[in-house]
Parts: structure tokens; sequence; C-alpha cells
């Protein structure tokens, strides 16, 4: 429908979009070349759809935040289920994509357990540093 938010789920560098590029169908035309065009949220770019670019598109309503990393949207619903993929830097992450209304979704104690949870990047350093022998290397 005019105007729903989609998304582009693979690369097609031809056409201009990426894997993960949002956007807003504005044109739902068709011609002999076109059966629509979307407008990029990033950059404002407008994308006539082909007939492969069809099958690349997926409506964009709801996105994991994988796929939301660099895009900002007025309204975030954040879903906080008893994965162990939620800590701290997965939370700021989701939190920040919302320009003017947020919603947490989850119980308090689920909230306070990925604020207290180290991320992944942390461990990774850890790991990092034992595997050099404990030297760190100066920055």
């Amino acid at each position: 429908m005019l105007n729903d938010p989609v998304l582009f789920t693979q690369n097609n560098y031809d056409a201009g979009v990426q894997n993960d590029s949002l956007g807003r169908l504005i044109n739902i035309q068709q011609s002999a070349k076109h059966s629509g065009v979307v407008r990029l949220d990033v950059g404002g770019d407008k994308i006539e759809l082909t007939k492969s670019l069809l099958d690349l598109l997926e409506l964009g309503y709801a996105v994991t935040l994988h796929k939301a990393q660099e895009s900002q949207f007025p309204r975030i619903i954040v879903a906080l289920s008893e994965t162990g993929v939620i800590d701290r830097a997965w939370l700021y992450t989701a939190i920040t994509r919302a320009e003017t209304e947020l919603h947490l979704v989850g119980t308090r104690a689920r909230i306070h357990k990925a604020i207290l949870s180290l991320s992944a990047h942390h461990f990774r350093q850890m790991h990092l540093h034992r595997l050099r022998g404990g030297v760190r290397r100066e920055t």
C-alpha cells in the first residue's frame, strides 16, 4: 500500500540498494518498466521497483535491531525476551533508535539484567588481552 515502510533484503548495487535498506513506498502506479517507487530513508534516493527488486522487498513495520542499526524511527518498541543476546550494548543500541517515543516491553528484572550484563565486546576484548599474554598494546 502507498506509504508502507519497506525493507530491501539483499544487495542490488546496480539499482542503488543494499541489504537492510529501509524506505517507503511512494508510488504504486505500474508502467512497462517498473511497478512503483520507493524513497530510501537514508539519502532520500528514489528507487524504481523492477520485477527483480520486488523480489527483494519485505514490509518494514517491524524489523530486528540488527536491521535497524544506523536508522532511527519516531516510535520504537523493544521486546526484552529471555534470550542471552540482550546485554547493555544491545539495549543501548535499541533505545537510541527512538526519535520521540520508546516502549520497553518486559519485566523490570529483565531490564535490570540487561543493564548489568557486560557486552559481548567486553568479553572479546578480555579474551584478546589474555591471548596477548596480558600485555596491553598502547593506542
